[in-house]
């Protein structure tokens, strides 16, 4: 079956353009059709002095037995003519000058009289609006002694929609809305659904559909997401190599360091080992976390997970303060990723914030905030970005034992990514510093 291809992002414009016409028309004669002229109030407007002058002129050159043809020839919707048998006579012609000088140089001379009726004023050619619901009358005389009355009306249609000016201005402008609304949904929502899945990185779930650019652009984003996945691999695997390799050697080292006869160097060089050891390890975690997109949407219950993380510090004798929870809280996030993420956060917090830490958890709309606090110095405002980057530090050292490597709070970063979560680190008002987990609902929260 042919696939038929997906319109570029003019031709959906151009779409746009014809069906708002089309709704346009429609509306018009859907107007039309409903509106009922018998009652509707005819329009009139001032007749034209040329088309007033021919009138006048066929009924000149035509025999008196003749003129009542006329008069049907000449009437019609828009056009009243009837014979009178003189001028009317009476009060002057009430139109303007203007008006007044264009009749007389159309009609050579002839006598006429312009009559209005209501509260338009003097019969003006050029007035605004050009039509008005009272009559406007051109009575003309004739060679022969009698006249003939003009009456200009507007077409039926133009009476309909003038007459109900206000209810079609509505019509037009709800309908005109509707269809950009709706047109302009079919271009926009493709291009909401890519932004969404590049920020979410669910390029694979998302469906190719909306302008064939949009579509492409979606085709170029997978590739390149395939692209920076097939990089990201090969430097976990050249990381994993290597830590391999290095570990080896540090074997090697540790046994060779027992013989060295010096107690306190013999010491030093083991403490180093290690330190080398857990390096290497911290640097594997980065890359393999960094580099993993397997959503797989694992979930754990945060109550009894913290309740692990208080009585491991207790064991450690360190003070976490948890703040107690009334039920079972859900997150999205592994069990595995989840104390990760903890373990590195309190081992800041209580590093800097003079050996103890606290953990509250309040809902924040579709996420879970999990606050750990301490009552330290807190970070210079300016230092606060940095605090993710790899291998950053804001004390100098290199030493484990002052701080590490830099790789703690960038791992949970990494890790609050990987579940579509995210980090955010401020001072507190108060005094000391705070890591906020923002990690999304399971839904799962009850007695427990």
């Amino acid at each position: 079956m042919l696939k038929l291809r997906p319109p570029r992002l003019r031709e959906r414009i151009g779409l746009i353009v014809l069906l708002h016409l089309l709704a346009m028309i429609a509306v018009i004669l859907l107007f039309l059709e409903q509106t009922d002229m018998r009652k509707m109030a005819p329009l009139y407007r001032v007749p034209v002095p040329e088309k007033v002058a021919l009138v006048v002129t066929a009924f000149e050159r035509t025999p008196p037995r003749s003129h009542p043809d006329l008069v049907r020839a000449f009437s019609d919707a828009t056009m009243r003519v009837t014979m009178l048998a003189a001028l009317p006579a009476g009060q002057a012609s009430s139109a303007t000058p203007a008006t007044l000088s264009r009749y007389q140089e159309a009609l050579g001379g002839r006598p006429f009289r312009i009559e209005t009726s209501g509260d338009i004023g003097p019969a003006d050619l050029d007035m605004r609006p050009a039509v008005t619901m009272n009559p406007v009358r051109i009575s003309v005389a004739l060679s022969g002694g009698d006249a003939i009355m003009i009456e200009q009306m507007v077409a039926a249609p133009l009476t309909k929609i003038v007459n109900n000016l206000m209810l079609f201005l509505a019509a037009v402008a709800i309908v005109d809305i509707a269809v950009i609304l709706w047109l302009a949904a079919q271009t926009t929502r493709p291009v909401e659904r890519l932004a969404r899945a590049v920020r979410e990185d669910r390029l694979d779930a998302l469906k190719p559909d909306g302008p064939r650019e949009i579509v492409e652009l979606g085709e170029a984003f997978r590739q390149l997401r395939q692209h920076l996945r097939t990089l990201l691999d090969e430097r976990t695997r050249m990381l994993a190599a290597i830590a391999h390799d290095y570990r080896t050697y540090l074997a090697r080292m540790d046994l060779r360091s027992e013989f060295i006869e010096d107690e306190e160097q013999r010491a030093l060089a083991a403490k180093d080992i290690e330190e080398m050891r857990d390096l290497l390890s911290d640097t594997l975690t980065f890359a393999r976390e960094s580099a993993a997109t397997d959503l797989d949407m694992a979930t754990c219950d945060i109550r009894a997970e913290l309740a692990l993380v208080a009585e491991e510090r207790l064991q450690r004798n360190q003070h976490v303060d948890v703040a107690p929870l009334p039920h079972a809280v859900h997150a999205h996030v592994s069990h595995i990723s989840f104390q990760r993420m903890m373990a590195n956060l309190l081992d800041n917090a209580v590093r800097y914030g003079g050996g103890q830490a606290r953990i509250l958890v309040e809902p924040d709309g579709p996420f879970i905030r999990i606050m750990v606090e301490d009552d330290g110095p807190g970070v210079p405002e300016p230092s606060l970005p940095r605090l993710t980057e790899p291998f950053e530090r804001l004390e100098p050292s290199r030493a484990r034992r002052t701080g590490g490597v830099g790789l703690g709070l960038s791992i949970v970063q990494a890790l609050t990514q990987r579940y579509r979560g995210d980090l955010v680190l401020e001072n507190r008002a108060e005094g000391g510093f705070r890591a906020i987990l923002l990690l999304r609902s399971a839904g799962g929260t009850g007695p427990a």
